[in-house]
């Protein structure tokens, strides 16, 4: 534990982790099988390193797959209350530098982040996703697994992304799909309500 970090109370740093300088972990967060950069602010009650949900089907039910990787954290990053990011499966779960997340956020196994991300509360984003450099999710968006979004990226408020998307994207609505085109079916859809008897 670097220089300046401080750990409160309750707080549990497990075993082999590393975490830099000027930091902090909040009172009840859990650090384990991590690697923590400097600066970073860890709020109460995250849990940072546990598990993914990784299960294979077979003929007794759910056989657990072994979770071996580890999360890396960039330097900058701040992570809300009861945020949750789940250690890799065979390689790292990665938190780009000064990326912000907000409460409640769930991350994956095997999930990249690039720098300078913003993800708002309630924000999940399945297993093995690539998110780019400066992308920012609204609250309550999901995202695919093994999707890739593209640098610059925003999303609306409960956008639910199922395919990759390229650089500089603009989408909102579930499926997710460019913001002009969502807000154009919205209107027409109040259009359509407000019609009586169809006419």
């Amino acid at each position: 534990i670097g220089r300046g970090t401080v750990v409160a109370a309750g707080a549990v740093v497990g075993y082999r982790v590393t975490i830099g300088r000027g930091g902090f972990v909040g009172p009840g967060a859990t650090v384990t099988h991590a690697l923590v950069g400097d600066r970073v602010i860890i709020h109460a009650g995250a849990r940072i390193g546990q598990d993914g949900f990784g299960f294979a089907m077979g003929p007794k039910g759910h056989l657990k797959v072994p979770q071996v990787g580890r999360v890396i954290i960039q330097d900058d990053v701040e992570i809300g209350a009861n945020s949750a990011i789940d250690r890799g499966a065979l390689k790292d779960t990665i938190i780009g530098e000064g990326t912000k997340i907000d409460n409640l956020v769930q991350i994956a196994h095997n999930v990249v982040i690039g720098r300078h991300c913003v993800l708002c509360a309630l924000v999940g984003i399945a297993g093995s996703a690539v998110i780019e450099d400066f992308v920012v999710l609204g609250g309550q968006t999901g995202v695919n697994g093994h999707s890739r979004i593209g640098m610059g990226t925003q999303s609306a408020a409960q956008s639910g992304i199922k395919d990759s998307l390229p650089p500089g994207s603009r989408v909102g609505g579930s499926p997710a799909r460019p913001t002009h085109e969502w807000m154009r079916e919205i209107a027409m859809v109040r259009l359509l309500a407000k019609r009586k008897g169809g006419r």
